[in-house]
Parts: C-alpha cells; sequence; structure tokens
C-alpha cells in the first residue's frame, strides 16, 4: 500500500526538482540592456546643423621626407610637444658626411692653387718690371719683352682659373652640408606628434608615395571643420551663434567661435570606403574655434561632433 503511493510522489517531486533546476541553472540571465545616449537636439529654434571634424588650428601637417633613404632615427612619439625647429627623425647621413670631408679637401686644395697662381703671378710681373727697365736692343730683345708681357697674362688668368675653382668648390661643399641637413627632418611649426608612421631601419621612397611618415598640428587651440549642406548656405551666417555636441554624450556641448569660411563648396567625402558610390551632395567647409574651459571632456583631433548653428 505504501509503495502504491509512494511512487507517483517521488516522480512528481523529481518533476518539481526538475523544474526548479532548469529555472535556476538551465537558462542564463539575461545581459542588461545597453543604455545607449539620446542623440543630442539643437538649442536654436531656427537651425543650420552639419558635422565636425576636429583638426589642428595649424591644420593637420603631413611631415615628409627630402630624401629618399633609411631612418636611423627616430626623435619623437605619439604626443610629444614639439617645436618649431626641432628634429622629428633622420636618415642614415654616412655618405653625406664622407661626401663633406671630400669637399672640404677640395676646398683647402683649391685655396692652396690660388696661393701657388698668385705667387708664380708676382714673379712674372717682377719679371717684366725688371726688363721694362733694360734698354730694348741693346740689353734685352724686344721678343723677350713681349714673352715676359704674355707671361704675365698667361699667369693672371690661372690665378683668374684658381679663383673660379676656389669658388665651384665651395659651391660644392655647400650644396653637401645642404644635403646633410636635408636628412634631417625638422618641424614646421610648434605643435604636437599625433602620429608616427617610421621607425629606425625603415626605407622611406619618395617615389612610393603613401602615408606620411609624421602627422602633427598645434592642438591648443583646436579647430572645428564643419560641412554646410549647399541647401542651408544660404541660412548660413558666419556671425551666428554655434554650438557643437559630443556624438555620445549630448550634455557635453561646445561654444564655437568662427574663424573663416572656405569658399570653394566641394563634393561631400564619403567615409564608408565605398569608391562606386556617386556623391550628389555639395558642402561649404567652415572652420570654428573649440572654446573649452578646465571642466570640459577632452577632445582629440580627428574626432566627429554634430555641429548647430543658428539659423536666425
Amino acid at each position: 500500500m505504501i509503495t502504491r503511493y509512494l511512487l507517483p510522489l517521488l516522480g512528481i517531486v523529481g518533476l518539481v526538482a526538475g523544474v526548479i533546476f532548469a529555472q535556476t541553472y538551465g537558462s542564463p540571465k539575461a545581459p542588461p540592456p545597453n543604455q545607449l545616449s539620446m542623440p543630442p537636439s539643437a538649442p536654436y529654434s531656427d537651425t543650420v546643423s552639419g558635422t565636425g571634424l576636429v583638426e589642428a588650428s595649424s591644420r593637420n601637417i603631413d611631415i615628409g621626407s627630402h630624401e629618399s633613404g633609411v631612418v636611423s632615427r627616430v626623435a619623437v612619439k605619439e604626443g610629444d610637444r614639439v617645436q618649431a625647429g626641432d628634429v622629428l627623425f633622420a636618415l642614415d647621413d654616412r655618405i653625406a658626411k664622407a661626401m663633406i670631408t671630400q669637399r672640404e679637401s677640395e676646398v683647402a686644395a683649391a685655396t692652396a692653387n690660388i696661393a701657388n697662381s698668385r705667387a708664380a703671378l708676382d714673379d712674372v710681373q717682377d719679371q717684366l718690371k725688371r726688363a721694362e727697365g733694360l734698354s730694348v736692343g741693346k740689353s734685352i730683345s724686344m721678343d723677350e719683352l713681349q714673352r715676359r708681357r704674355f707671361a704675365v697674362k698667361r699667369a693672371a688668368a690661372a690665378v683668374t682659373a684658381s679663383q673660379a675653382e676656389h669658388e665651384s668648390a665651395q659651391a660644392a661643399l655647400q650644396s653637401a652640408r645642404v644635403t646633410l641637413s636635408r636628412l634631417s627632418v625638422t618641424a614646421p611649426t610648434a605643435g604636437r606628434i599625433l602620429k608616427v608612421r617610421i621607425s629606425p631601419g625603415e626605407y622611406i621612397n619618395l617615389m612610393g608615395g603613401g602615408a606620411a611618415s609624421i602627422l602633427m598640428g598645434e592642438d591648443s587651440p583646436l579647430y572645428l571643420r564643419v560641412e554646410v549642406d549647399e541647401n542651408d548656405v544660404w541660412r548660413f551666417k558666419p556671425d551666428a551663434k554655434a554650438t557643437a555636441s559630443l556624438r555620445s554624450k549630448k550634455d557635453h556641448s561646445y561654444p564655437l567661435s568662427f574663424v573663416r569660411i572656405e569658399p570653394y563648396v566641394q563634393p561631400k567625402k564619403n567615409l564608408n570606403g565605398d569608391t562606386s558610390e556617386r556623391v550628389d551632395t555639395r558642402v561649404l567647409e567652415v572652420v570654428y574655434r573649440i572654446d573649452m574651459n578646465k571642466d570640459s571632456a577632452p577632445l582629440y583631433i580627428g574626432q566627429q561632433m554634430d555641429v548647430f548653428i543658428d539659423g536666425k
């Protein structure tokens, strides 16, 4: 009798235990929902909107190389602050230094040649002076006197030639020094190093094209390049108020100060990489200064922002 009720009871208990186990361990908990930030809203009743790209106030400067060659030293890294004239990187300069040594020797030889030719000129001039003091036909013949005069002219021409050789040697030395200086690439202006794309041992080929060796720019202050759709150009006013917002944080906005208009309406740039896409939209590029304070969230060159311009 007990066995008759015990087996169904055990079955019921097992079924309940299975359901509880399945609910507890069988299904993983759903991840918390991703709380996406709402897009920023226009602060003006009548708005001209656009997309802005943060850039250096000096513009983003692509630093290249004057010469092809193997990189021997990279003097900077990303984030470094540099001043105008600071060395950024250098190419192998052993051949250039050897050429300078050779040119210096040629200058020294040309200098000595000038001294020798001038001494020879002084000698023949002295001989001519003595000869001209003699009685022609008695102490010296006319032919001998003429030969001494011609000797003076030849010596004077030799001095002129040696001086020209010296100037040529000096020019060659200066050219070698310029070649050596071109192997060290310096910063054209003060700014911050944004990207370094070379390392010691790499070969730079001027004919190869490609990205610049170093990207730099002045990041204080930062500028914002805004693309205004051609359909809204007629509503745009340079003296109108403008603000920019972070795409991922609508409550982080930055006031903008107008800098300039680049008066060429150009095709809008596409960032999707599709080379076959046709572009029918043209935009006017307007540059603003981003007015930041100590409480502003940090911005980085190359960052995109949503821009709103008062259209009234």
